[in-house]
């Protein structure tokens, strides 16, 4: 007759708490799939911060194009008088 340390053995479960690796890994696997998204609700899409960028440095771009063109005297920045 086998005792109950050797049943723990022929099954494949651990002594403790009677789990299967099968479902250490399963739990896991859950655990590492929820952190990932709660940290992708959380944390700003790479995506986002890039175009985020692009947009400031062409606004930058624009500005000194524009205080460029004032500077030199091709273009006033005015009203122009209306025609009626």
């Amino acid at each position: 007759m086998k005792t109950s340390s050797e049943n723990d053995d022929d099954e494949g479960v651990r002594p403790l708490y009677r789990t299967g690796f099968g479902d250490i890994g399963v739990v896991i696997i859950a655990a590492f799939c929820t952190v990932a998204l709660i940290l992708m609700m959380v944390l700003p899409s790479p995506i986002a911060k890039y175009q985020k960028e692009k947009a400031q440095e062409g606004e930058k771009a624009r500005q000194e194009t524009i205080q460029k063109a004032v500077s030199t005297g091709e273009v006033s920045v005015g009203i122009a008088p209306t025609k009626h």
